[in-house]
């Protein structure tokens, strides 16, 4: 009788499990994932105690698939880079500057004037726009409405006709040049400045005209979102 030596013996996978995990050393086992019908629970251990937390599919799904990733370079401006399911998410910081724009009928329509700070973020294919106060980025800082026509009252910016480029490292300076070159009309005026509620492009011709060195941050309306008021809720609320 002929013995084929190429059989392997049947392993009973539960039971190598089972040997594995009552010899598993305490100070070894890290954590552990409870799997519920449509629902994770993560238990970390720290030391002697527990944590547990509750975790989505998607959370799961995306812990085990993700991939690392990397940013590119940098530009200057850049003060967090990001991704998530829309595809890249970039926040960017500009300091208060005079910036040349164009708004179409009014007299001038070409005029220089100065601008608070910026920040200027993308994801995905939108595009936001809020002024700060200060020279220097801080993450807790209030976030103002952007003395500017074209910006909807959730700080997304209209671009009218123009075709974007989907955020990331390598297009998002383009976004910002071509924000400023595009001309302005006076569509979502309202609302953008203290001393001129109705329409912010009078302001802006006001300083113009006055060749005033800096913005008044005194002129500057608070968002009135809930959820976004400083940078850091950018992230965690708009990005995450």
């Amino acid at each position: 009788m002929n013995v084929d030596t190429n059989i392997l013996p049947i392993i009973n996978l539960e039971n190598v499990s089972q040997i594995l995990l009552a010899n598993i050393p305490q100070d070894d086992l890290l954590g552990q994932l409870i799997i519920l019908k449509g629902q994770f629970i993560l238990v970390e251990r720290e030391g002697k105690e527990s944590k547990y937390k509750f975790l989505s599919p998607e959370a799961v799904e995306k812990a085990f698939t993700s991939k690392t990733a990397a940013s590119g370079w940098l530009s200057s401006n850049t003060i967090w880079w990001g991704k998530n399911p829309e595809g890249e998410a970039i926040i960017q910081f500009y300091s208060p500057q005079k910036y040349q724009i164009q708004i179409i009928g009014q007299e001038p329509e070409v005029i220089t004037v100065p601008m608070p700070a910026f920040l200027f973020a993308g994801c995905g294919s939108r595009y936001y726009l809020w002024a700060v106060k200060g020279r220097v980025f801080k993450p807790d800082a209030q976030l103002y409405k952007p003395p500017l026509p074209n910006v909807w009252d959730d700080s997304s910016i209209c671009f009218g006709g123009n075709s974007l480029s989907m955020c990331s490292a390598a297009t998002i300076s383009q976004v910002w040049d071509l924000f400023w070159k595009s001309p302005f009309n006076k569509d979502l005026s309202q609302g953008k400045s203290k001393t001129h509620p109705d329409n912010i492009c009078n302001q802006l011709i006001k300083l113009h005209e006055s060749k005033a060195k800096s913005y008044p941050s005194s002129d500057l309306v608070p968002v009135h979102s809930w959820k976004i008021t400083t940078p850091e809720d950018i992230i965690n609320h708009l990005f995450s």
